[in-house]
C-alpha cells in the first residue's frame, strides 16, 4: 500500500504541474473516435458512463451533453479543477472524482456502467476491473498510443512504455475471462490536430467492445 501511495503521489504531483502549465488546454474538443462511435450509432446515450483518466474532462463533458450520467476520475486535482470549471461554464453536471484507480481504493463497482471510456492511459491492470464494471450489454471504449516504427513524425509520448503494440489490447482483454463482442477495432495512423492548430499524425490502437449479457 505504501508503494501505491508513493506512486500515486508522484503521478499526482507530475500531472498537477503539467495541468498547471496548461497541458491540453488547447484541446477542448472530444476524442474523434468517441464522436465517430456516437455518430455511427454504436454508442447510445443512455445510463451511466465512466471516464477513466479524464484529464480536463473533454470526453466527460461531451458524454454529459449527450445525455449520460457521467462519473469522471483522474489522479490530478488540478485537472479535475479545470474540468469542473468547464462544466460550470457549460451548465453540465459531471461527478468529478480525484482518485487513483490503480491504487486499489474505491474500486469500480461491478455490473454498473453502460459505457466506460479510457483514452491514452496505459493501464493493463485496470482492464479486468473495467470489464467487470460494465453492465451486461455495456460498452468499453479504449484508445492508446501505438508503437510505431515508420518514418512518419507522430505525436504523443516518446517512450514505448506509454504505447501498446497492435494486438496488445485485444490480447489483454481476451485474458480477462469476461465475454465480449468487438464492435470496432483499428491500429494505425490517424490525422490529428496539434495544439498549434496544425494537422499532425498520431499512431493509435483503438477498441470498442460490448460485454455479453451471458
Amino acid at each position: 500500500m505504501q508503494e501505491n501511495n508513493t506512486r500515486a503521489l508522484t503521478d499526482r504531483q507530475r500531472w498537477d504541474q503539467r495541468y498547471r502549465e496548461g497541458t491540453y488546454a488547447a484541446r477542448p474538443w472530444p476524442s474523434a473516435y468517441l464522436r465517430q462511435l456516437c455518430d455511427d450509432g454504436l454508442i447510445q446515450p443512455v445510463g451511466r458512463a465512466l471516464d477513466v483518466a479524464c484529464g480536463r474532462g473533454r470526453n466527460s463533458l461531451f458524454l454529459s451533453a449527450a445525455g449520460y450520467a457521467v462519473d469522471a476520475v483522474d489522479v490530478s486535482a488540478m485537472a479535475i479543477a479545470h474540468a469542473a470549471n468547464a462544466a460550470i461554464s457549460r451548465q453540465l453536471q459531471v461527478n468529478w472524482q480525484c482518485r487513483d484507480l490503480l491504487a486499489g481504493q474505491q474500486p469500480v463497482p461491478k455490473n454498473t456502467y453502460s459505457l466506460i471510456v479510457m483514452f491514452r492511459f496505459v493501464a493493463p491492470d485496470l482492464l479486468p476491473i473495467l470489464l467487470h464494471g460494465l453492465a451486461p450489454g455495456g460498452i468499453l471504449v479504449i484508445e492508446e498510443h501505438l508503437q510505431w516504427a515508420g518514418p512518419e513524425q507522430i505525436s504523443g509520448p516518446s517512450s514505448q512504455r506509454f504505447r501498446v503494440t497492435a494486438d496488445e489490447l485485444s490480447t489483454q482483454l481476451g485474458a480477462v475471462g469476461v465475454g465480449f463482442d468487438v464492435l470496432n477495432e483499428f491500429s494505425g495512423l490517424i490525422a490529428e490536430p496539434t495544439d498549434e492548430g496544425e494537422q499532425g499524425k498520431a499512431a493509435v490502437s483503438r477498441m470498442c467492445i460490448r460485454r455479453r449479457s451471458t
